[in-house]
């Protein structure tokens, strides 16, 4: 069963006379605020989780934190335990077991599992892994989780963010929110609460850039599309145009394209979307040319540079096919004009035995021996095949030949 788990941190004390941070009214709503010194407190009694996290080092203010949470009036007895702890935190050298200590005697007071969890300093790579290493340990797959940046040292907002990216990929964690209680931006004693989900956001959107980048597949937007908002329609253009891409449908996917890029102009769409929307149109601008084989040579590009040598290959002898009927001025989805443009292709230049004809037989001979595994293919196809390196060697020749990058 999934839980929704909240995880704080928690600030340094600043020098021996142990500092704690000022009150504040956080305003969660134009009616709803809650004062607190620590803001991890009042967002966990703001959103009820179903478990609390605080992340905290050696030297921070432990202490602090359980007498905001009122520990003492549950038992006057943890007095010389948390006295003990303070100075624990002034020597900077807090332990786990401190922590687990005092952890039950939190739990009773919020009603929730908690967990205390000393965490490096992130001084290096290595510590600032383990501090990822140590959030990813506090869930299970499917859990949901919201993160508050507001207390800890500088560099954990990033941390955090970096955590709830790999929360997502590698268990599946939904974030619901990431918070920041902005005590510099208080007015007229109301400190206001801050959502920067949107920085998330542009890290995913960034991710599917690179991907998209690597594989030329337009359906790594259609999630991010379709939480953004945009209309249904306009993401099934899109989905539609990786389907006939990876069909070599070139023309219907070029026509779902241009859908897409028209729908997604006249769409309100989010502020994340506006920013990135130039880059998607000048990835897409393909589609206002009429040289189609120019897309079917550029996924052909990306899938050889990122050895995916089969598809390679078959989208750069299709791109090949796709230039001469496209030379010969008849559409390029038509089967019968394919054809034409090969038989043609192959009759002209098998007897003047042309550079192009020499590449296009590799290739062809490239493709099959990928596609079938046939054991009766030419001396240089074996060589070819013989390792990573050659069939690289040889296909970045046959492309540079036959489908050799161009402008769109």
């Amino acid at each position: 069963m999934s839980q929704h788990i909240l995880v704080t941190v928690l600030g340094k004390v600043k020098n021996e006379q142990h500092s704690n941070y000022r009150p504040a009214n956080y305003a969660f709503s134009a009616t709803q605020q809650r004062e607190s010194r620590f803001f991890g407190l009042a967002l966990c009694e703001e959103i009820k989780p179903d478990k609390l996290i605080v992340l905290g080092t050696t030297g921070s203010m432990w202490d602090n934190l359980l007498l905001e949470a009122k520990l003492l009036d549950q038992d006057e007895n943890l007095l010389e335990s948390i006295l003990n702890l303070e100075k624990s935190a002034q020597e900077d050298n807090i332990s786990q077991t401190q922590l687990d200590f005092f952890a039950k005697h939190l739990q009773k007071i919020l009603q929730i599992p908690c967990a205390l969890c000393l965490i490096p300093y992130g001084r290096t790579a290595k510590e600032q892994t383990q501090i990822l290493k140590i959030i990813l340990k506090q869930f299970n797959k499917n859990d949901q989780a919201t993160l508050d940046v507001t207390n800890g040292l500088r560099y954990l907002p990033m941390l955090m963010q970096q955590s709830a990216l790999l929360l997502q990929t590698l268990k599946k964690v939904v974030i619901n929110n990431i918070y920041y209680g902005a005590f510099e931006l208080m007015q007229n004693n109301i400190t206001p609460v801050m959502k920067i989900n949107g920085l998330l956001e542009l890290d995913v959107w960034n991710q599917a850039l690179n991907s998209y980048d690597k594989n030329g597949d337009y359906a790594v937007f259609s999630p991010l599309l379709r939480k953004s908002g945009i209309n249904e329609t306009l993401v099934n253009h899109l989905e539609q145009a990786a389907f006939y891409e990876q069909t070599n449908n070139i023309s219907q996917a070029r026509g779902q394209l241009k859908n897409f890029l028209k729908g997604l102009k006249e769409t309100k769409s989010s502020p994340v979307i506006d920013l990135f929307l130039p880059e998607l149109i000048t990835r897409f601008a393909w589609v206002e040319g009429n040289k189609l084989w120019i897309r079917q040579a550029e996924v052909a590009w990306l899938t050889f540079e990122n050895n995916n040598f089969l598809r390679a290959c078959i989208y750069g002898f299709e791109a090949f096919i796709t230039k001469l009927v496209q030379e010969n001025k008849k559409e390029a989805d038509k089967f019968s004009h394919r054809d034409e443009a090969k038989r043609q292709f192959e009759s002209e230049s098998s007897n003047k035995q042309s550079t192009e004809w020499r590449y296009y037989k590799r290739l062809r001979s490239l493709r099959n021996q990928l596609a079938h595994s046939s054991t009766e293919c030419s001396p240089e196809t074996i060589r070819a095949t013989s390792s990573q390196h050659e069939l690289k060697i040889a296909l970045q020749r046959i492309f540079t030949t036959l489908i050799p990058r161009e402008e769109t």
